[in-house]
């Protein structure tokens, strides 16, 4: 019996030895492998610098060729409907942009069609939440998401909507009359006036109720004893019931009725602002970014036709003995 302990045990130290050995195998191949490439890159070099050189030309090119725009971005909410209303009304608007009906756009937008022609493009986007914590990650620009992926969720409480433009003189012009093309929107503006009807009704519901309430408070707390107590010659015979207190009642319609009075106050326009535009600062395309761009492509390049040139023999000799 101790002779099988004693071998199991050895069994056990072999293998942790074993498997000690290959990780560290596995390390110094890692670290091989990534000496290897460095090297690799050294004596191909000047492949990859004059390949990097001819991309920093074609970026240049395409940087003088491509006019720049900028970009600002507004956080907003819809008081008086879901915000896929005017996420989609905006986004409609942008397909004006996409057909070039300039004229139809600076009807919308109250500005000149010559302007309108200067605006690069005008969309709405929702946030996504990828750690279920109620807050957006990030905002879902290229519209990747995805309604059947659980891990990502989007955010419909509020929505962002980015102007860009290639002037950036015309752009307080487009600011003003993207917003204008929102709060005076007939449909918007007939569903915020119900809201704030309706809320107005409320709130005077709230009050009605909360002193009757009160009436009803009062009436229990003295009325009621006085009533109980009856004369000195007079028995009275009651079914004395407990007395209810409605300071929990009465406490949860007054905020209720608070609630709705800080929101018209606060929100009494179809959107609420909860971060206007930025001002516009830099470029959204400048030069640094296509010369990274192409750079880094040619430098690639550079790599693969070093390496197809140094097995140049090796592949026209595979292609020659290719049988079809």
């Amino acid at each position: 019996m101790d002779n099988q302990k004693a071998t199991d045990e050895i069994d056990l130290l072999e293998l942790f030895n074993r498997i000690g050995i290959g990780i560290k195998k596995f390390f110094y191949w890692i670290v091989e492998l990534i000496k290897s490439f460095f090297l690799l890159l050294i004596r191909k070099s000047l492949w990859i610098l004059a390949f990097s050189i001819i991309g920093g030309f074609v970026g240049y090119y395409f940087y003088n060729t491509t006019p720049r725009f900028y970009s600002s971005e507004m956080v907003a909410r819809s008081n008086s409907m879901n915000n896929s209303v005017i996420v989609n009304s905006i986004n409609l608007l942008n397909d004006l942009f996409e057909n070039k009906n300039y004229n139809a756009l600076g009807s919308y937008l109250g500005t000149m069609p010559k302007e309108a022609e200067k605006i690069r493009s005008i969309e709405a986007f929702y946030g996504i939440d990828i750690n279920k914590d109620k807050i957006a990650d990030y905002i879902d620009y290229n519209k990747t998401y995805n309604p059947k992926d659980t891990t990502q969720k989007r955010l419909p409480d509020v929505f962002y909507l980015r102007i860009s433009v290639y002037d950036e003189t015309i752009f307080s012009n487009v600011r003003d009359g993207i917003k204008k093309y929102i709060s005076t929107n007939p449909f918007i503006l007939q569903n915020n006036e119900v809201r704030i009807r309706q809320a107005k009704s409320m709130i005077s519901e709230y009050q009605s109720e909360i002193s009757k309430l009160d009436s009803l408070q009062k009436v229990q707390y003295f009325e009621v004893p006085k009533m109980q107590k009856g004369g000195n010659s007079q028995m009275i015979v009651l079914n004395e019931k407990e007395a209810r207190l409605y300071h929990n009642d009465i406490l949860s319609l007054y905020n209720k009725k608070l609630i709705l009075e800080k929101d018209l106050v606060l929100n009494p326009d179809p959107i609420t602002i909860i971060q206007d535009f930025t001002q516009l600062s830099k470029a959204e395309n400048p030069l640094i970014k296509f010369l990274k761009i192409w750079i880094i492509v040619f430098a690639i390049l550079g790599l693969l036709f070093s390496l197809l040139w140094q097995l140049r023999a090796k592949i026209w000799s595979l292609i020659k003995n290719q049988q079809y």
